[in-house]
C-alpha cells in the first residue's frame, strides 16, 4: 500500500521520493534529471517536455476548477436547500409539540445540530468561492494556480465534503435530494 504511513517511512529510509499531489508529480517531468535523461536518449526535446508539462498543468487546473465550481453549485442548489426544508419541518413539529404542552421536544436538539452543520457548511462554501476567485485571478501562472488548488482547494473541498456527509446522516431521507451512500452501496 503506497499510501500507508509505513510505506512513507520505508520510502524515506530507502531515499525514494514521496510525491503525493499532481503538481509535484508534474514538476518531475521537467526536473533537471528527467530533462537530461529524456533529451539525451532522444525521447523528447526540451521544448516537447515543457509543452507536455504546461498542457498537463493547465488540464489539472481546469479539472480542479470544474470540481470546485460543481461542489459549490451542489451545496447551493441541493444540500443547503434540503437542510433548510428539513429544519423548517423540525421547527414546525417542535412548535406544535410545545403548543400541545409536550414537555420533551427532541426535534429542538436535532434542529440545533442541523443548524450548526448548515452554518459550518456556509462558511466552507464561502471558502470555496474565495479559492475559486483567487485561482481564476492567477490565470497567467498555471503552476501557481495548480499549487493553490492542490493545497487550499483540495483541503477546502474535503472540509465541505465532511460537513455534507454529516448532513446526509442527519437530514431525513424525504428531504435529501442526492443518493445516499448506503443507498448506492447497499441497494435493497
Amino acid at each position: 500500500n503506497n499510501y500507508s504511513e509505513d510505506w512513507v517511512k520505508e520510502a524515506k529510509k530507502r531515499g525514494l521520493p514521496n510525491i503525493r499531489r499532481t503538481p509535484e508529480a508534474l514538476k518531475e517531468l521537467v526536473s533537471k534529471q528527467s530533462r537530461a535523461l529524456l533529451t539525451k536518449l532522444g525521447v523528447l526535446t526540451k521544448e516537447e517536455l515543457e509543452s507536455r508539462y504546461h498542457v498537463r498543468v493547465e488540464r489539472y487546473v481546469k479539472d480542479m476548477l470544474i470540481e470546485l465550481h460543481t461542489m459549490r453549485e451542489m451545496v447551493d442548489k441541493l444540500v443547503i436547500p434540503a437542510a433548510y426544508s428539513y429544519l423548517s419541518q423540525l421547527s414546525a413539529a417542535a412548535a406544535q409539540s410545545k403548543s400541545a404542552g409536550i414537555a420533551v421536544i427532541p426535534q429542538v436538539t436535532t434542529a440545533n445540530q442541523v443548524g450548526e452543520f448548515v452554518q459550518e457548511l456556509q462558511e466552507y462554501r464561502e471558502d470555496l468561492s474565495d479559492v475559486i476567485a483567487r485561482a481564476e485571478a492567477m490565470h497567467e501562472d498555471p503552476a501557481a494556480q495548480a499549487e493553490l488548488l492542490t493545497s487550499e482547494g483540495a483541503d477546502t473541498m474535503a472540509e465541505v465534503r465532511k460537513v455534507c456527509d454529516a448532513l446526509e446522516l442527519s437530514v431525513g431521507d424525504d428531504y435529501w435530494p442526492l443518493p445516499k451512500y448506503r443507498e448506492m452501496l447497499f441497494p435493497v
